[in-house]
């Protein structure tokens, strides 16, 4: 399954699209340690743009770990998004 991920910066789209990323992240706290070092390495770079995308990441999934307390593997990008936003268009699901 391909996810279609909008980032400000390539570098990250890497980092968060690649199957690897999805497939060494298992749970979701291994996930947040993964994007703490990122942007533990972005502020050291003095990049702030990609510092204050990380920031939102982890923010989003500790709230989407807090909802869900009953989740142990990693969700999407789009999952955690879908699950903090669902009325946004692009999370609308449609019954036939």
């Amino acid at each position: 399954m391909s996810t279609s991920v909008i980032c400000p910066r390539v570098k990250f789209c890497e980092l968060i699209s690649t199957p690897t990323w999805r497939e060494a992240m298992a749970t979701i706290d291994e996930q947040l340690q993964t994007y703490r070092a990122a942007l533990a390495e972005a502020q050291a770079k003095g990049d702030q743009a990609i510092a204050r995308k990380l920031e939102q990441q982890v923010s989003e999934l500790e709230e989407y770990q807090q909802r869900h307390p009953e989740e142990s593997d990693a969700p999407s990008p789009l999952e955690v998004f879908c699950d903090l936003n669902p009325s946004n268009i692009n999370c609308r699901v449609y019954d036939d």
